[in-house]
């Protein structure tokens, strides 16, 4: 391992270690520091393979696609065919929300996966965690990868703490060279971003003081450009560059510095004493980390260092890919495949305006002896010229644009659409050839094959992030939380939830001890109250046992725009054949607030029940000689 360097024991701090206000690494401290230096650096030149066009690539998309100043004359037109695929594509990656959705293994916990499910779906929709999907697919676009972390902040919602989702910025994620995937094949993952000095010393407050600025190692290069243009990404080694080239670089960097965090299997071990019945002591070994550790330094200051606090003792990262590459960590942007035929597009049409520009105010050929002030040549309408007798004024005709020069336009952009997976069916336009709406739905779905596989990359990213959720859920949900099952008011429902440890009585100390399972791990339970409709109270606590893990299922591809007319005819199909009752129907439509449309048929078909039996029971009184009053309306005027 790497830290295998590392000392058993991390001594405690003392005054005269800091120094007062100076900071003074202890030994174990200094080794740690240099761990996470080496970490750093090494991620860092590995990954100068892949992310030395990251820039470029933003830049593209965002439209500044020439490489060189063309003079002022002449055209530098951008029609940016990359912006319309990326817009296009992401959209139907996210039209409608992906979700989790929890199955058990065990057949007992049905009802608690049916709990977890309306639990995971209010935290999406209460902490609006589609917005932190979406800049994870557009990273993926842009750099191949995207990040998002799923972790816990006993600090968020006024100190009761809550799950936090949250996309990371692949230029500040440096992941292990030897990974295949954040948790795969990886033995750390690190995560180095600037952050203000202020926060530092607000969130560690006995060690942030010590943290000075230090931006060095994280600055310099082409990436400083982006400060003016349209963001700040510092990737490497020259300060000088940036301080240079802008005013306030030295403010910018005497308030910030660079915080690495850093997540690492260790493999160090701890001696622990055990003493049996006769006095005679045995030593037991054991991983002093074996959930894996946490390192965090900053400007020279170890501000954190301990185990990985997450019970599942994965890394809390995960990585979505635009386009794998087989084996390898980083994949396929949309934007390189597709940078030759938009810069040619580009000349194209710029070419195409030059001419036209220059052709549409043609040269003049005036005598030096005509006695014409040539600024007066303008080109106005009715323009009257009085020249000389015997001199000579006239205006050579422009050069006509070749036909072929617009063909060969068109003839780009389709092959830009060849090289991006666009067609004219992905795009809405129906085919001259096909009318048949059958067949129609079958060419959408045979041209969306790209979307398609995106969109199994993107189930198996939500599914890694599922699992994170679960194993947060069920470590640090011990608080009572209210749950709103539906937007609607007129459906709403509520229930309490929360997770606790299963415990017993110690007999020999007298105190509750957690209860553990085959496998060493503490046995919980979840405890649900659902509220009275009516009342709006909680009723008595439900304890449901959970008697094994439960499989994530993520499912994105069925809700691709091509996909909905079909799957909406196929479930009408099913519902006039009575196989689906009208609950089903509503949900696989995604009908707006369909859990409110379904009480209020409910209501209804109540009501109308209820009032069929008055009409029965009114009915046999009459039959057997009872009331004499009229099944309905009022008696008419005499």
């Amino acid at each position: 391992m790497l830290d295998s360097g590392l000392l058993d024991e991390h001594e405690g701090r003392g005054q005269e270690q800091t120094g007062g206000d100076e900071y003074v690494p202890t030994p174990e401290e200094k080794i740690t520091l240099k761990l996470v230096e080496k970490l750093f650096k090494k991620s860092k030149k590995w990954r100068s393979n892949y992310d030395k066009n990251w820039l470029t690539d933003y830049k593209f998309f965002r439209g500044q696609q020439w490489e060189s100043q063309r003079p002022s004359y002449r055209h530098s037109e951008v029609i940016n065919k990359v912006f319309q695929s990326i817009q296009s594509s992401v959209p139907m990656l996210t039209d409608s929300r992906p979700k989790f959705e929890f199955l058990p293994q065990d057949p007992s916990d049905i009802q608690f996966a049916e709990i977890m499910n309306q639990v995971a779906e209010n935290d999406w929709q209460r902490n609006n965690w589609s917005m932190k999907l979406t800049e994870c697919v557009y990273d993926a676009h842009f750099y191949s990868v995207g990040y998002a972390s799923m972790t816990y902040d006993p600090k968020a919602k006024k100190g009761m703490g809550d799950i936090v989702f949250k996309s990371e910025d692949p230029f500040y994620c440096f992941p292990d060279p030897n990974s295949k995937d954040v948790n795969e094949g990886s033995n750390y993952f690190m995560i180095a971003e600037p952050v203000d000095l202020d926060v530092i010393k607000r969130d560690y407050p006995d060690l942030g003081k010590y943290v000075t600025a230090d931006l060095e190692d994280l600055t310099g290069g082409e990436k400083t450009d982006l400060e003016s243009f349209y963001k700040l990404k510092l990737p490497n080694d020259q300060t000088n560059v940036m301080r240079e080239s802008a005013g306030r670089a030295d403010a910018y960097f005497d308030k910030k510095c660079l915080k690495k965090t850093v997540y690492i299997h260790s493999d160090e071990v701890d001696e622990k004493e055990i003493l049996a019945e006769d006095g005679t002591a045995t030593y037991e070994q054991h991983l002093k980390y074996p959930n894996g550790r946490k390192i965090v330094a900053a400007g020279g200051v170890v501000i954190e260092d301990g185990p990985n606090k997450y019970d599942d003792g994965k890394f809390p990262c995960a990585r979505v890919v635009n386009y794998i590459l087989p084996r390898e960590f980083f994949g396929v942007n949309d934007i390189e495949q597709v940078k030759g035929p938009q810069k040619i597009f580009n000349k194209l049409v710029s070419f195409a305006m030059d001419v036209l520009t220059l052709m549409g105010n043609p040269v003049w050929i005036v005598d030096n002896d005509s006695d014409v002030d040539t600024d007066n040549l303008i080109n106005k309408p009715g323009l009257v010229i009085e020249k000389n007798k015997g001199s000579e004024v006239r205006r050579e005709e422009g050069v006509q644009l070749q036909p072929y020069v617009l063909q060969l336009i068109g003839t780009m952009a389709q092959e830009y659409n060849d090289a991006s997976g666009r067609t004219d069916v992905s795009q809405g336009i129906t085919p001259g050839q096909v009318t048949a709406a059958s067949a129609i739905a079958s060419l959408q779905e045979a041209a969306q094959t790209r979307i398609r596989l995106k969109s199994r990359n993107l189930d198996a990213f939500l599914q890694n992030l599922g699992q994170m959720w679960m194993s947060r859920t069920l470590q640090y949900r011990d608080v009572p939380t209210i749950i709103r099952v539906t937007g609607n008011q007129d459906a709403a429902r509520y229930f309490q939830f929360h997770i606790a440890k299963v415990t017993s009585l110690n007999p020999t100390t007298g105190q509750l001890e957690p209860v553990m399972d085959d496998r060493g791990n503490p046995l919980r339970k979840a405890v649900v109250r659902h509220a009275d409709p009516t009342t709006g109270q909680f009723g008595d606590a439900q304890e449901m046992m959970i008697k094994g893990e439960l499989d994530v299922q993520v499912s994105t591809g069925s809700t691709l725009p091509f996909m909905k007319a079909q799957k909406a005819q196929d479930v009408k199909d099913l519902f006039t054949m009575g196989l689906v009752d009208q609950e089903e129907v509503l949900k696989t439509l995604d009908w707006p607030n369909y859990q409110g449309l379904m009480a209020r048929m409910q209501k209804k078909m109540e009501q109308d029940a209820m009032a069929q039996a008055q009409a029965a029971q009114a009915e046999a009184q009459v039959k057997a000689g009872g009331s004499q009053m009229p099944l309905q309306g009022p008696p008419g005027p005499v």
